[in-house]
């Protein structure tokens, strides 16, 4: 603020209304210079925000009425006038919330806010004319709700349109020698013969305008700041983004070596992730470009066709095709390249399993007895391959893929009705693999042996029955064991309703629920259904049958698919093919049929009361690395075993108990018999002492009995029991060192969770020093000297068994290391009190663990799962004791969930913390942008995705879990999946109008599941009219699947005993 005589004037001159008055030449050059002083001044946007059109004609005139004594006080000037001493500061600030920009010199940001220094994908994001910054990384932006007008506009321009605006060109001055002839005047104009120093690129208004004074921000320099901005992150955010540099280096990699089909293949994969950045602000893609960008794989997959020299790169490359076709073409062309493709690769198992996929769900065409024969064939084609095989990996990949078409067909079976069926051919596989006599001649084309067809027929007790004795003891005893007293019926309940629909689901349910199991000819009931009797030529044509050499190679795999058969996770196999077989959608199946959470979402609930919770701890598919601490429940830990006894009829429950128990005592499986004791320690607790003691009895060196044992009776509140079992099992002088230090591992873990770290600091020095680790226990505490010596054991263990290619035993050092780290050590860099450890130095040592798998590529395999699930454990008790860091727990949860984005205990203890719903939502970020995402997507994580939306979000948003979890190329034939679907809608009043067209999708995606037809009876009988719910029923029976009761007869005659019961109450 100065004036002409080089003094602070005290009240502004308001000379904008005084008449135009002629001055001399000095004077304009003056004036001249103050209007290029002013025009380059900052506007600030928060104040012109106030001074609308409106506003601004008033201004001036508001201005007389303003009192002196609220202006700025005057600033006292130095002599040199370049400081200013300002005592009181400005009281407009706390009224327009930010200082005046006009006191500020005028100066630019190179680089459009990058970060020197970093790869160019970092950026500083400043919220409008405020010096208030964030730091963004990939694809990141400020949320829409932003204060800022201009930051609302520049968004726009961003994500919806990008219109191009040509920048000014200095003009340049014609004065006539040029060698050219402009084809644009000058826009300088003299005024009055000279230059007029107050005109600008642009014309403006005029001073005096009944618009008050222009502004500079409605102006085209403003206007072009903002838009060239927004132009300009949007060229520098697509020219430095690594998906787009990456997409780049692939289709210059293909195009220089059109030969390379793994460069094709990624090309193509990373589409995916192009597609996934198209949207913006976590919008998912929509079905449009979704399709669009199909199309795009879809050509450059058939370029790479035409490339391809061998043949396995043939089968892959038209798998990927019939894949992405599927999304584009319709059903006649989509059909009619099947064909095409299955007669030039009839061989491929992938193909054919696409290709079965493809046909069992079209309604138009879909016929059980079709399908049914589709697997037949494929199963009687592999044998025949096996049979000509030589090289032993190849015949054993051949069995692993005929008992992934075994458990394809019985679940199939039992989807479309016929249980009894699919049971019965699971007794006899098993009869087959385990209860083989030991004097049947093995024949070369490995078929079932005829007199195992006398066994079937005789109806003696099969395997999982009670007093069942196998084959092997029918043959022994010539075929004289005495078949087991016929079983009656059990009564049904007449249904209290007097809708004859709903009355006929209940007694079609009941029935069902009382065929699971295979009857007799002599059972009572048999003869009226003649599909409960199942005889041997029913399934002569399913059953699995491997010669004897190769059971042993199979074995886990085959009792692994057993279990998923059963609705219970595998446990004995960590092969490929099980992967596989839980990430299949026509397998994986729950008893619970229930997803969304039951409990208060977390915006409604107290937030004390949701800071405090326990995150779920069991889940309907768990998908976890199988370790003792979650096979056997623990009261604060994850639990892999499910209890299905109450969600299942009790004699497939009985069955499914017999099996086991006699799989383990019977027929010696002994690597089931851990798993035996936590199934029921789950499903029928009370008798886990009895039931491990006979386990231990037959297999006195199963560690992982002793582990599972001691873990029960430590939950159950026996500790002394717990310890004993311990202390005897580190007794055996037959185990190993790693099996006594993973025992030790476990006493210090029960230790820990005493809270009681001075004694598992000792437990883990015990395992250092074995000739006296009895003084080590019954001392007070652990030396310095011990704690040092254990600490060199463990790391030295484990970089040993690291570079000798021993994974497996070394996360069992790397496990104590972790402990002996979080009850010795001291860094202080997180927070702690009295029962926490050193939470920073515990993680350090499996960080350090972790990146050397990596560097060996091991990141995947299951020892390092084992080796962060034990990490997250430990986090977990960390932040269940006292004080700690959010982020820290965050932060290596992310770690975690990207080496193993399908584990439930990752996904779970990430949202624990993470409850509240906000716009940066972090679990659903992660969720999309790692977890369901190819190849990872699967059923357990689209489950854990909308009891997540159904705990934290609203019932729109869970509308929106499901619909993308329906749609997803890992789910869309899931049939539980549908029926919980169903059932979400129709239980909430805003989308139970949309409940009936979510059934008819369902049915569309699922045409074999008899479950889903029945949810028009079960849940929208009332909302369906007799004509829907007749059609839906006589669909049902077309497609061949199993009725118990005929509707029509039985609505009929339910109406007419109704309208005779009303006539004798009026009687």
């Amino acid at each position: 603020m100065s004036s002409k005589q080089g003094k602070p004037s005290a009240v502004p001159k308001f000379s904008s209304f005084k008449p135009k008055l002629e001055a001399t030449q000095p004077e304009k050059e003056n004036k001249a210079d103050e209007s290029k002083q002013h025009d380059k001044r900052p506007v600030s946007p928060r104040r012109d925000r106030y001074d609308s059109p409106v506003d601004a004609s008033h201004r001036n005139d508001n201005a007389r009425h303003l009192k002196v004594s609220h202006r700025p006080p005057p600033l006292e000037q130095g002599s040199d006038a370049l400081f200013v001493y300002d005592k009181r500061g400005d009281p407009l600030i706390r009224r327009y919330g930010d200082i005046n920009r006009r006191d500020i010199p005028n100066y630019r940001r190179f680089g459009s806010g990058r970060v020197l220094g970093v790869d160019g994908y970092v950026r500083v994001d400043h919220s409008g004319s405020r010096e208030e910054f964030s730091v963004l990384g990939y694809h990141e932006s400020r949320s829409l709700l932003s204060s800022d007008r201009k930051t609302l506009l520049a968004k726009g321009v961003y994500y919806k349109s990008q219109p191009v605006r040509v920048g000014r060109v200095q003009s340049q001055t014609v004065t006539g020698s040029e060698d050219f002839v402009p084809l644009k005047s000058s826009r300088k104009r003299k005024r009055d013969g000279s230059e007029s120093g107050d005109s600008s690129g642009e014309e403006r208004q005029s001073y005096r305008s009944i618009y008050g004074k222009s502004k500079n921000h409605e102006h085209s320099d403003s206007d072009v700041d903002y838009a060239s901005d927004a132009s300009t992150d949007a060229r520098d955010l697509t020219r430095d983004d690594p998906t787009n540099i990456r997409n780049v280096e692939l289709s210059r990699r293909v195009r220089d070596h059109p030969e390379d089909i793994d460069a094709w293949l990624q090309l193509v994969d990373h589409q995916d992730a192009l597609l996934r950045m198209n949207g913006q602000d976590g919008r998912h893609p929509t079905a449009a470009e979704v399709k669009s960008f199909a199309d795009i794989k879809l050509s450059m997959l058939e370029q790479a066709y035409s490339h391809a020299t061998t043949d396995s790169q043939l089968k892959k490359l038209q798998l990927r095709i019939m894949k992405e076709g599927s999304k584009i073409w319709d059903a006649k062309t989509l059909s009619k390249r099947w064909d095409e493709a299955l007669e030039k690769h009839g061989t491929s198992f992938e193909l054919w399993r696409e290709y079965t996929n493809f046909q069992q769900t079209r309604l138009s065409t879909f016929q059980y007895e079709k399908i049914k024969q589709l697997y037949i064939e494929r199963l009687r084609r592999l044998e025949s391959e096996a049979s000509t095989v030589e090289s032993n990996q190849d015949r054993l990949e051949i069995y692993e893929q005929m008992i992934y078409v075994f458990i394809r067909i019985t679940c199939f079976i039992s989807d479309a009705g016929f249980r009894e069926l699919a049971t019965a051919a699971w007794q006899a596989t098993l009869e087959l693999m385990f209860a083989r006599p030991s004097t049947l001649i093995e024949e070369p084309e490995a078929k079932v042996p005829p007199n195992f067809q006398d066994f079937w027929e005789s109806e003696v007790s099969r395997l999982g029955e009670e007093s069942a004795q196998g084959w092997a003891a029918f043959e022994q005893s010539g075929g004289t064991l005495e078949p087991p007293e016929p079983e009656g019926t059990d009564k049904v309940i007449s249904p209290s309703t007097r809708d004859g629909y709903k009355a006929w689901s209940i007694i079609e349910q009941q029935k069902a629920r009382a065929a699971t199991n295979p009857a007799r000819t002599m059972d009572d009931g048999a003869e009226d259904d003649p599909f409960r009797v199942v005889m041997f030529p029913d399934i002569h044509d399913i059953l699995l049958y491997l010669p004897q050499e190769a059971i042993r190679g199979v074995q886990n795999l085959l009792l692994d698919a057993f279990l998923i058969f059963c609705q219970l996770p595998p446990a004995l196999s960590s092969s490929d093919i099980v992967q596989d077989m839980l990430q299949d959608d026509f397998l994986v199946r729950s008893p619970t049929k229930s997803i969304t959470s039951e409990t208060l979402p977390s915006s409604l609930a107290n937030p004390e009361e949701q800071s405090i919770r326990p995150p779920e701890l069991s889940h309907n598919y768990p998908r976890m690395n199988v370790t003792p601490e979650v096979l056997f429940p623990l009261p604060n830990w994850f639990k892999s075993m499910k209890n299905i006894r109450d969600d299942i009829p009790a004699d497939q429950y009985q069955w499914i108990s017999t099996t086991l128990k006699q799989l383990v005592r019977t027929f010696g499986v002994r690597e089931l018999a851990p798993y035996y004791l936590a199934f029921k320690s789950v499903n029928e607790p009370g008798n886990e002492k009895k039931l491990a003691k006979a386990l231990l009895k037959q297999d006195p060196t199963n560690i992982i009995l002793y582990r599972g044992y001691s873990i029960l009776e430590w939950g159950k509140g026996n500790k002394e029991v717990a310890h004993n079992t311990v202390t005897a099992a580190m007794g055996l002088t037959t185990i190993s060192t790693h099996n006594r230090v993973s025992l030790g591992i476990t006493a210090a873990w029960m230790e820990i969770d005493d809270c009681n770290l001075t004694k598992a600091t000792l437990q883990l020095c015990a395992l250092s020093d074995a000739s006296s680790s009895t003084s080590i226990l019954q001392s007070p505490s652990a030396s310095p000297a011990q704690i040092l010596k254990t600490r060199q054991f463990f790391s030295s263990n484990r970089d040993y068994l690291l570079s000798s290619g021993d994974a497996g035993n070394a996360v069992i050092y790397a496990e104590g290391l972790l402990l002996l780290e979080y009850s010795t050590g001291q860094s202080n860099k997180e927070p702690s009190s009295g029962n926490q450890g050193d939470i920073w130095s515990a993680i350090s040592t499996v960080s350090a663990c972790s990146d050397e798998l990596v560097t060996r590529g091991l990141a995947n395999i299951p020892a390092h799962e084992q080796l962060l699930q034990s990490a997250a454990r430990l986090l977990y008790y960390h932040a269940r004791q006292g004080p700690f860091r959010a982020r820290f727990l965050r932060e290596q949860l992310t770690k975690y969930i990207n080496f193993f984005p399908q584990n439930t205990i990752f996904l779970t203890l990430f949202a624990w913390r993470e409850a509240r719903l906000s716009i940066d939502d972090k679990v659903r970020s992660i969720l999309d942008s790692v977890v369901l995402i190819e190849p990872h997507d699967c059923v357990s994580s689209r489950v854990f995705a909308i009891r997540h939306e159904s705990r934290t979000g609203n019932v729109h948003s869970t509308r929106a879990a499901f619909e993308h979890a329906v749609e997803s190329a890992a789910c869309r034939h899931h049939p539980d999946l549908w029926i919980s679907y169903i059932r979400f809608c129709h239980a909430s009043k805003e989308l139970r109008p949309k409940a009936k067209s979510v059934f008819y999708r369902a049915i569309q995606r699922c045409p074999w599941s008899k479950d889903v037809f029945m949810e028009a009876f079960v849940t929208l009988v009332r909302d369906m009219d007799s004509s829907e719910l007749k059609s839906v029923y006589n669909t049902l029976c077309e497609k061949g699947l199993r009725v118990h009761v005929e509707m029509e007869e039985f609505v009929e005659k339910w109406r007419r005993d109704q309208k005779e019961r009303d006539r004798d109450k009026a009687r």
